[in-house]
């Protein structure tokens, strides 16, 4: 019997905190100015996400709990969307922050769990803008890097344990004081191995995914 009543008052504590747990999320969201929000369905469940004026991104799943909560100090991003990324059939979620340079956050939609995950380092600006090349499990940015943005960098990586795997570089140099061409890299181990230099007007004849299509295999395997 007394077994049986510690049973009942601990599933009425974890209920009780539970309860409290969705109403003071719930709170606090009402309290911040709604900025973004976003809605995409997964698996046959719909997935709400808000990006408030305190600067964090509330996803809250069909039964109106609050799954996942990333935190960004600073400016408000200028998007928010649910796309396929990482092309796994499954919507993630994406926005993007203007500062000195543009930058980006990509949670990834974790299937087991049903939460989202951060990319680590995504955020940084030399992953801006990044795509998936089709076919394979790589991926490549695009980011401008100085000379009024007209030069550029753009890595060539993988995504393992929600962690960037960089593979390899390419270097767009057209400014005055620069050598100027495309020269791509590969990377071994945060070194950079040159393995081609490529005049500015060949190169400007290809995309960015085609460029990465011809040195890809030089490179990094799918």
């Amino acid at each position: 019997m007394k077994y049986l009543l510690l049973l009942f008052s601990s599933i009425i504590l974890f209920s009780g905190e539970h309860l409290k747990k969705k109403v003071i999320d719930r709170n606090a969201r009402k309290k911040d100015t709604l900025i973004y929000s976003a809605s995409g369905k997964i698996l046959g469940s719909t997935y709400q996400a808000d990006y408030r004026s305190n600067s964090i991104l509330y996803v809250i799943n069909s039964k109106k709990d609050t799954i996942t909560k990333q935190e960004e100090i600073g400016i408000a991003p200028n998007s928010l969307k649910f796309e396929d990324f990482n092309k796994d059939g499954k919507l993630d979620i994406r926005y993007g922050y203007n500062s000195n340079y543009y930058y980006e956050m990509i949670l990834l939609f974790d299937s087991n769990t049903k939460k989202f995950k951060k990319i680590e380092n995504v955020d940084s600006p030399e992953y801006a803008y990044s795509k998936k090349i089709k076919n394979t499990d790589l991926y490549y940015s695009y980011s401008p890097n100085g000379c009024g943005k007209n030069n550029w960098i753009s890595y060539l990586f993988s995504i393992k344990d929600y962690k960037i795997i960089p593979k390899g570089l390419i270097e767009y140099r057209q400014c005055i004081n620069d050598k100027k061409g495309m020269y791509v890299f590969k990377i071994d181990i945060e070194k950079k191995i040159l393995i081609d230099k490529v005049n500015l007007k060949e190169s400007d004849k290809k995309s960015l995914e085609t460029q990465w299509n011809l040195y890809r295999k030089k490179i990094a395997s799918p």
